[in-house]
């Protein structure tokens, strides 16, 4: 019987298949060109990502909305400020009854013993930290992450009349003279004139969709035959889709009428 043996040819004397310094260094540095040119691919991908999914948020916000209304003669839902609902992203206590469960999704805030809600809770944008922040810190029960604009008196927070915009928020019903209005929006805020600073908290940012310097780069809007578009911000270019909504008297500004639409029925 003939066993055949192998054997690894051996190495020149002095020789082994250790790579040499050289070698290493061409290795790591090839490996650097690689991942600068992949991590600006992938942060882009993730952003785009994040955003696809607030714009599913919003979609189903349509739907539900587009439910409401074909249940309660066409209107919106209430938004009055006796109940609540002052301020943009403030709704109306009795929806945590009478919409969200039937309509959306049960409304469960984060309180300051369950922490913050979950990023993908369809109430909010999954950017929006300063929302979660504040609701947590204030045990909220009606804060959202985003701006719902109609159903709403002339008793809220900022001056929703503001640059005329006033019918949008009024507006009560489905389909009026106002119908190509936005119905919500993301949260974009900042200060100055012209916009160039985002309030800053030490708790959390407070713009969506922020960039590396905190400030947003644009919204998604909801109209009310359900459509979501995406609408670019740059306070220093005259090219932005997006133009001053409402404002307070401290100079803080809450952006949500895209830059082509006048304040008049469209």
């Amino acid at each position: 019987m003939f066993h055949h043996f192998h054997q690894r040819a051996s190495l020149p004397h002095g020789k082994n298949n250790a790579f040499t310094l050289i070698e290493l260094l061409v290795v790591i540095a090839i490996i650097a060109i690689l991942a600068s040119l992949l991590l600006p691919v992938l942060s882009k991908a993730k952003v785009k990502a994040v955003r696809m999914q607030c714009t599913s948020n919003l979609k189903q916000w349509g739907i539900a909305i587009t439910m409401y209304a074909g249940d309660n003669h066409e209107s919106f839902p209430d938004n009055s400020t006796s109940d609540g609902a002052s301020g943009f992203a403030w709704m109306g206590l009795n929806l945590n009854n009478d919409f969200y469960p039937h309509y959306l999704y049960p409304n469960r805030p984060g309180t300051a013993a369950d922490k913050k809600r979950d990023v993908q809770d369809v109430l909010y944008c999954p950017t929006d930290q300063w929302h979660r922040f504040f609701e947590v810190a204030n045990d909220a029960i009606n804060l959202i992450g985003y701006q719902f604009l109609p159903g709403r008196d002339a008793g809220g927070w900022p001056d929703y009349n503001d640059q005329g915009l006033g019918e949008w928020i009024f507006r009560k019903k489905i389909g009026g003279l106002y119908r190509k209005a936005p119905v919500m929006v993301d949260k974009i805020q900042a200060t100055g004139n012209p916009p160039s600073l985002v309030w800053a908290s030490a708790s959390a940012p407070y713009a969506n969709h922020r960039n590396s310097s905190g400030i947003s780069t644009g919204a998604n809007f909801l109209y009310e035959d359900g459509g979501v578009l995406w609408r670019r911000f740059d306070p220093n270019s005259s090219k932005t889709t997006i133009d001053v909504g409402s404002s307070t008297g401290g100079g803080w500004i809450v952006f949500f009428r895209p830059a082509d639409m006048a304040a008049g029925p469209q």
